[in-house]
């Protein structure tokens, strides 16, 4: 870590005190409340307010030519802070994308709260909001995007089921690792790389299907931000990227919802007021509709059977407008079970055999917001969340009145306990200051084994026993953080936000330090160029282990140990942004991220459902990223979409020679090229159609090049398959056309709509994986040809 580099972001927190307490002396108002949507009152995370004296005011208000601006912050709050030589008469203007703009005119005498309702408009209408903006072009941080919600309901995907993470791979920066699957790789990063948060809360595993589904029922979504880069000081645990979900708050005045039936899962999603004006309820559940039909599957004998579900629940209370109360929870499992019998009329025998596996997080959080004045904002959260995953497998023999009954059981899992105090405090108009603090109590429980036998005969227990294993192996880690940052104007032309995180980590009585400076600068040219520098630190303390290319629930998640340190990163970002065209956004963004102790299996090593001694089979590297992002975006009109292109690299080293040979190799998910382009255009007020091109080229496997013989120690010949080095076959390039189109009907009590859409319209072979079957004989799999699906919901 470069002390120097830690010693001028602390001087500029100095320097960033010294102003704040100075403008503190001097006389000042404070503006501030709440932006909400005024049918449902649903609260707006960023939109903007722009003040300005009223005889000053212009014909249009907005963030290029207010004198003051400010954006709501994660849960609608905003405060801008003005000199009482500004008392009187104010313009005040709210705008947020896609809904109509507002202009209210406020006799300011005194501190005042002013909450503002805006209506929804029929066009995604931009919004330029103000620096202090957490997310977006216009944002002092570079490498973040904002998506849409109604991207993200458009955007046509497998099985027509609109989807966060994979309209998340279609961002620049973001690979898509397995072909169709919803793994998420970032910069270089690896899937364990990503911090999740859901409301603020972590969550470990957030597919179904092994990655054809993510665990995001989009009705309950308000909003997603993606952070590549200039990570904000209060996040950290990760070293790739942050994937910030806000859930829906309800609807706080009418009772409202929506039945959908899909091709293969069915959702129901209903909200409303429970006190109208005070208490709101949201809940929204999904399931695979496999379930459905157990009894029939059960009746004809067919031996399997899979299907998951979703369940979101929210409840939030305003006690006042400056205390406010949310309780979530989310629960989602996958379940599996195959079953085999067998009878042998001859012996007079009934055997069967049975396998199930369920898997799934479970998340509880309570936060409370408080408003202390107008210019501190607080968030309490207190927080469980749960991953756990089941394997068992059963075998039962039954004859002329005796039993066997074998079970064998393997579990394991991770649980976080989170505390966590975030504080908003702006002292004055020039800066926005972030700080607060947080503890985290992990209990890692690589996995368990039990194994337990039950014999009997004519109603006597022969034999009865129990065995359990594993239980020794759980560990326990305890992480606490402490941050701040301080977005600041210190000029009209240049915005800058320093911040640093600090992060102990303690495990197996070792106790790991980590100072992690992070700092962001914003130059505005004028008529719309800007340029973004940024650099940031990270550390991370968790790995997942797999022996596989996509996400299994045999995966398992393990902490650093006294003898291997946190994963650490270094990222350097410097871009050119451009806003001058009417409701289009440009940008051209480049990338170094360097990598310390990251883990990768030894040459000759693997893993499959065991974590025990699991440190020696690993050797601990360093790697290195980088790349170009273009991205351009309509974000208002009829049509929108965008337009990104990723040119990148991802290699790995290993120095002690146990990978690979100590030479750099591609890592798994190196893609050089990938090009994402997605349109959105309304037809009139029942039509909308949709569509996604993707170009990728191929991901890295290890597959043998030949066959070889060797002599063993005893004088014997084997032949194995050579392997030269990692990551030693690049698949074929992958591109895809999806098509979507929605009718939309309005009903007497409620609106219909159909979607059809058509997966991979002219049905690539992409390839997922290849095996290798010997005698120079390979074969490259595809498991998503052309997919047509049909998707009818009905809101009320």
């Amino acid at each position: 870590m470069n002390s120097k580099l830690i010693i001028f972001i602390s001087l500029l927190f100095l320097c960033a005190g010294l102003s704040a307490q100075t403008r503190a002396t001097e006389g000042k108002l404070t503006l501030s409340g709440y932006i909400s949507d005024a049918k449902n009152g649903e609260f707006l995370i960023g939109a903007g307010v722009f003040v300005t004296p009223e005889g000053e005011q212009p014909q249009v208000l907005d963030a290029k030519n207010a004198k003051y601006a400010a954006a709501t912050n994660s849960y609608g709050f905003y405060t801008i802070t003005l000199p009482t030589t500004e008392a009187g008469r104010l313009a005040i203007s709210c705008s947020y994308i896609g809904y109509e703009p507002v202009t209210l005119s406020v006799d300011l005498q005194r501190d005042s709260l002013l909450n503002i309702s805006l209506n929804p408009g029929e066009e995604l209408n931009a919004a330029v909001v103000a620096a202090s903006k957490e997310t977006g072009i216009a944002a002092t941080k570079m490498s973040v995007i904002e998506i849409p919600k109604t991207f993200l309901k458009n955007t046509p995907t497998l099985f027509g089921e609109p989807d966060v993470l994979k309209t998340i791979q279609l961002m620049p920066g973001v690979q898509s690792g397995v072909e169709g699957l919803s793994g998420i790789y970032v910069r270089g990063g690896g899937p364990d790389e990503n911090l999740l948060l859901v409301d603020g809360v972590p969550l470990y595993n957030a597919e179904h299907m092994l990655g054809l589904f993510s665990i995001f029922q989009p009705e309950a979504v308000k909003t997603v931000s993606l952070y590549k880069g200039s990570f904000p000081a209060r996040y950290g645990g990760r070293i790739s990227s942050i994937i910030d979900v806000r859930t829906n708050d309800g609807n706080m005045y009418e009772t409202h919802g929506s039945v959908s039936v899909g091709l293969l899962n069915d959702s129901f999603h209903i909200e409303g007021p429970i006190n109208k004006g005070k208490t709101v309820y949201s809940f929204s559940a999904r399931v695979l509709h496999t379930f459905l039909f157990e009894g029939v599957i059960r009746a004809l004998d067919f031996p399997a059977n899979y299907f998951f579900y979703d369940l979101n629940g929210k409840i939030s209370h305003k006690f006042s407008d400056k205390d406010r109360l949310f309780f979530s929870i989310y629960n989602g499992r996958d379940r599996f079970r195959y079953t085999e019998k067998d009878t042998n009329e001859t012996e007079g025998t009934v055997s069967s055999y049975k396998t199930k596996i369920n898997w799934g997080n479970t998340m509880l959080s309570t936060r409370w917001n408080h408003v202390f004045n107008g210019q501190i904002f607080s968030n309490l959260t207190v927080a469980m969340t749960r991953y756990s995953m089941l394997m068992g497998m059963y075998d039962s023999e039954s004859a002329d009145g005796y039993v066997a009954n074998y079970t064998y059981e393997y579990t394991s899992g991770i649980r976080d306990l989170t505390t966590k105090m975030d504080f908003d405090y702006t002292p004055s108009s020039s800066h926005l200051i972030k700080f607060g603090a947080e503890y985290v109590n992990h209990v890692f429980i690589p996995e368990t084994f039990t194994s337990a036998d039950y014999e009997s005969e004519d109603g006597l227990v022969l034999a009865d026993s129990t065995v359990t294993d594993g239980a020794e192996r759980r560990s326990m880690g305890h992480e606490i953080a402490l941050y701040a940052e301080d977005d600041i104007a210190v000029f009209d032309w240049l915005t800058i936000n320093p911040g640093i995180r600090v992060a102990l980590f303690l495990i197996d009585s070792r106790a790991y330090l980590s100072p992690e400076p992070r700092f962001s600068a914003k130059v505005d040219f004028g008529r719309g160029w800007s340029m973004k520098a940024s650099y940031s630190a990270m550390s991370q303390y968790v790995h997942l282990l797999s022996a596989t290319t996509i996400s299994l629930p045999l995966d398992l998640w393990v902490p650093i140990t006294k003898d291997i340190p946190p994963v650490e990163s270094d990222q350097y970002s410097l871009g050119a942004f451009y806003t001058g065209l009417p409701g289009w956004e440009f940008s051209l963004e480049a990338y170094y991220k360097s990598m310390r102790n990251i883990l990768e299996y030894k040459d000759g090593m693997n893993f499959l459902g065991n974590s025990q001694d699991w440190d020696e089979t690993v050797a601990v590297g360093i790697g290195r990223a980088y790349g170009a992002e273009l991205f351009i975006q309509k974000t208002s009109g009829k049509t929108t979409g965008w337009l990104g292109y990723t040119l990148a690299k991802s290699e790995r080293r290993f120095p002690d020679g146990s990978v690979s040979g100590g030479d750099w190799f591609p890592y798994r998910y190196d893609r050089r090229h990938n090009i994402s382009l997605v349109v959105n255009r309304q037809l009139g007020k029942r039509w909308d159609v949709s569509a996604t091109w993707t170009f990728a080229t191929g991901n890295w496997m290890t597959l043998p090049e030949r066959e070889t013989i060797v002599l063993t120690p005893d004088g014997s010949f084997m032949e194995i398959n050579y392997i030269p080095r990692r990551n030693n076959y690049l698949l074929p390039a992958s591109h895809r056309l999806n098509l979507g189109i929605n009718f939309h009907k309005q009903k007497k009590r409620g609106e219909a709509v159909w979607n059809f859409s058509l997966y991979n319209v002219y049905n690539n072979m992409n390839p997922n994986f290849a095996l290798y079957y010997g005698d120079d004989e390979l074969e490259v799999i595809t498991l998503l040809p052309i997919i047509p699906s049909f998707n009818y919901a009905f809101k009320f």
